[in-house]
């Protein structure tokens, strides 16, 4: 993918029930504006290999892709339950993923997105993630 290197930094907070944890990544990614959408590609090293992520976005809406160790395609609409399905090693499994709001502020030399969503499993995992871009 062509487009502007860019630095991603990834703050997940997360709340199942009583436990709570946060984690910060930071990527070296690539951002491409085609107009009505835009993207963000960066990789992922994980245990179970490295990940390839695909960050869009767009009239009100996000989605991520995850290709490798992983594979993965959530899709977020505000207000709306998506089902999204996750192919892993020890198989398949479906995903239904309420978002509450998404917010993106496109600036100058910065981009900062905020996404909270629930991941609806027997207890929802409720996710609040705060994405900032910086060119």
């Amino acid at each position: 993918m062509t487009g502007i290197n860019c630095k991603i930094k990834v703050v997940s907070r997360q709340t199942m029930g009583s436990d709570k944890e946060v984690t910060t990544e930071v990527y070296e990614g690539t951002y491409l504006d085609r107009g009505e959408k835009k993207y963000l590609s960066y990789k992922r090293h994980t245990e179970d290999g490295d990940i390839d992520c695909l960050l869009s976005y767009g009239a009100g809406r996000m989605a991520l892709s995850q290709q490798g160790g992983l594979k993965s395609k959530l899709e977020f609409v505000p207000g709306k339950k998506t089902d999204n399905m996750y192919h892993t090693p020890m198989g398949n499994m479906m995903v239904p993923v309420f978002t509450r709001g998404l917010s993106i502020h496109d600036k100058k030399d910065s981009i900062e997105i905020m996404l909270d969503y629930d991941i609806a499993t027997a207890d929802a995992i409720q996710t609040l993630m705060e994405i900032t871009v910086e060119f």
